[in-house]
């Protein structure tokens, strides 16, 4: 047996070209970093039995080309793909590959996929195929046979006429000695032929060709759940929720129609490059025996479990497992997942109000010189008669207690030593501060040792008009904004040089959770109990992103609030502005300072951002939910931050 290995990262290629040579007895592993190379050995070589090649390198070659030259000699070679990229759209040209993602992977994973690889035959206890490869069959030429069942044989197959791939189901020839088994499959036809829905494979045409009973059906778009699940593949929640949604739209279509139906296999499960799902037709005519919905559901969330991604995914097959839905409860709570999914992207979609723009983008002269006057003569006004947002609130610190509280899901009992936490978000005016203070201050000197290089300065965006606004106590993007105002569009990094600044540090997410919900003998659901209160917090039940609307009507804000005004969003020890507000980046989850695995990008790790804001619509969760930003870079005009420390802060000199 024969293995090529083509992989261009040199230094990982040889640690695991080593491995596959120590764990694969009988088989002659020959590697090159180059599919150039690859090629040429390709031309001369005698054998090749498996092929493991990146899918796309480095210089834009493809592993595509390359199976296709192998296989131009050696019809039967298996073909695994390695990538670091994601592959969606490529799902054509992976034809029968597996795929593993490079993350990068180990050189035991590399084995196992192998391994994998070289079971993908048929199973030696299966009959030989009734048709094979070539076979015509009225209008249908047989490609491939995709598995066998008790009563019939199921094949990949070409429509002729209309150059159609199609499946092609074939009753078994000996079967057809038997009236009873003849009379379902024709039942089973008209019943499947009478279904109609975009999510389920319609049969095409039945016929009878040499003495032979079929039917042909669609092959529905994307990879079945069973050739996903031999790749390295998760979904998201939100790409979770998707397919979800689509597979219990098209059962619960037919099931409330009064269509039976078999189990849902992993092969009856087809997933698109847009992870759109639909079913292949599973419906037959009814018996006796009624199913059972939900067991059906539970049985199906269990078929997705291999390819969810940890964290959010998991919890949401878990989360609606554990409500024991029939299908069209599945179908009805998913279009409400879908929705919180759309208001929780919500703080993606708020942006700032741009002013009016010419063609090219540019802002006209006159809207220029006309902000400039206006800013002049608010500032002022607003420095003459608002003297109060000429001067920043100071960082005041509220002591935790040290203790044991129950974290999250209120199972995990954690212990903290005090420490002290901002009683408020840190403002607009503390930020000022901060940014006058570099600019004598040495470069880099506050900055997190990992701040990417080309991040060179921490003035938020858009900082000169809106801090121009807040010292005049004017609006910004139609909402009232002064120095109290939270700081917002900052990112991680803006946010640990702060606090370095300042001599603190950023919260950990046990402490910030501790202080936002613990009252000392048990966790609340909201800062100030556990009930909910409508204006209790500046929260966005009554936000409204139209440019010229006003939102605000239930807690008094569309956006932003001042730290100084009274508020009910208060916890036990004091802290504001936990629930709502803005939502608040975290140093990580516990003192060493370790950010988490992000979700849905297992190889990336991201700091944590808790709390509600604006934009997010009241709910239970507000206090344990974990949002995980894309990247440290990202800033929304919804998040800001508060400082923590270890020790007591130095008391004022009297």
């Amino acid at each position: 047996m024969t293995l090529l290995f083509v992989d261009s990262n040199a230094a990982l290629r040889g640690t695991r070209t080593i491995w596959l040579r120590e764990n694969l007895p009988g088989f002659t592993i020959v590697d090159f970093s180059d599919p150039a190379l690859a090629t040429a050995w390709i031309s001369k070589a005698d054998s090749l039995d498996v092929l493991v090649t990146e899918a796309i390198f480095p210089t834009q070659e493809t592993g595509f080309t390359l199976r296709d030259t192998a296989r131009a000699r050696f019809p039967q070679a298996r073909v695994l793909f390695t990538t670091r990229y994601d592959l969606t759209g490529f799902e054509a040209q992976i034809a029968d590959g597996l795929v593993l993602k490079d993350a990068p992977y180990t050189p035991e994973k590399l084995l196992d996929r192998v391994r994998s690889l070289m079971t993908q035959t048929v199973e030696s206890d299966d009959p030989a195929p009734v048709m094979q490869p070539g076979t015509v069959l009225g209008n249908y030429q047989v490609l491939e046979r995709l598995y066998v069942e008790k009563e019939a044989e199921t094949y990949r197959a070409l429509q002729v006429a209309v150059q159609r791939p199609v499946a092609l189901v074939l009753l078994k020839p000996e079967q057809l000695k038997q009236p009873l088994v003849v009379a379902k499959f024709k039942e089973r036809e008209r019943v499947k032929a009478s279904l109609m829905h975009p999510r389920i494979a319609p049969l095409y045409e039945a016929g009878e060709a040499n003495g032979w009973l079929f039917y042909s059906r669609e092959l529905p778009r994307g990879r079945s759940l069973a050739e996903i699940e031999l790749t390295d593949e998760a979904l998201s929640e939100r790409r979770l929720a998707e397919v979800l949604h689509g597979v219990a739209e098209a059962m619960q279509f037919a099931t409330e129609r009064g269509y039976h139906h078999r189990s849902l296999a992993p092969r009856d499960i087809y997933i698109d490059a847009e992870h759109q799902a639909s079913i292949v037709n599973i419906f037959r005519p009814a018996v006796d025996d009624k199913r059972d919905a939900k067991a059906d559901v539970r049985a199906f969330l269990d078929l997705l479990r291999p390819i969810a991604s940890d964290g959010k995914a998991r919890g949401l097959l878990q989360s609606l497992a554990e409500a024991n839905h029939d299908w069209k409860g599945l179908f009805n709570a998913l279009d409400d997942v879908r929705d919180d999914m759309r208001e929780r992207s919500i703080v993606r979609k708020i942006e700032a109000e741009t002013l009016p723009m010419n063609a090219d983008g540019q802002k006209p002269w006159w809207v220029w010189m006309t902000i400039i006057l206006i800013l002049v003569i608010v500032a002022a006004l607003g420095a003459f008669m608002n003297g109060s947002n000429t001067t920043a609130l100071p960082v005041e610190l509220v002591r935790i207690p040290a203790g044991t509280f129950k974290y999250q899901n209120n199972e995990e009992e954690v212990k903290l030593p005090e420490f002290w936490i901002s009683k408020h978000e840190v403002t607009i005016g503390q930020y000022a501060e901060f940014l006058q203070a570099l600019k004598t201050a040495v470069p880099g000197v506050h900055d997190h040792p990992r701040q990417p290089k080309t991040k060179t300065g921490h003035e938020p965006a858009k900082w000169s008009q809106y801090y121009a606004a807040a010292k005049s106590g004017t609006t910004f993007n139609g909402e009232s904004i002064t120095l109290n105002t939270p700081v917002s569009q900052v990112d991680w990094w803006d946010a640990y040089a702060f606090a370095k600044w300042k001599g603190q540090r950023l919260p950990t997410e046990q402490e910030w959770e501790k202080a936002a919900r613990w009252n000392g003998e048990k966790s609340l659901r909201y800062p100030w109990g556990n009930e909910a209160r409508d204006n209790a917090a500046n929260l966005g039940d009554d936000y409204n992103a139209a440019p010229k609307a006003r939102g605000g009507r239930v807690d008094g804000y569309n956006l932003w609030a001042p730290i100084t005004r009274v508020t009910q969003d208060v916890s036990h020890y004091g802290v504001c502005d936990m629930a709502g507000n803005v939502s608040e980046w975290t140093a990580g989850e516990t003192q060493d300072g370790e950010w988490p695995a992000h979700p849905d990008y297992i190889d990336i790790t991201v700091p944590v951002v808790r709390g509600g804001h604006f934009g997010l619509k009241s709910n239970d969760h507000l206090l344990t939910d974990r949002l995980f930003p894309e990247s440290a870079n990202e800033a929304t005009l919804a998040r800001g931050f508060r400082t923590a420390s270890s020790t007591a802060p130095a008391k004022p000199n009297p």
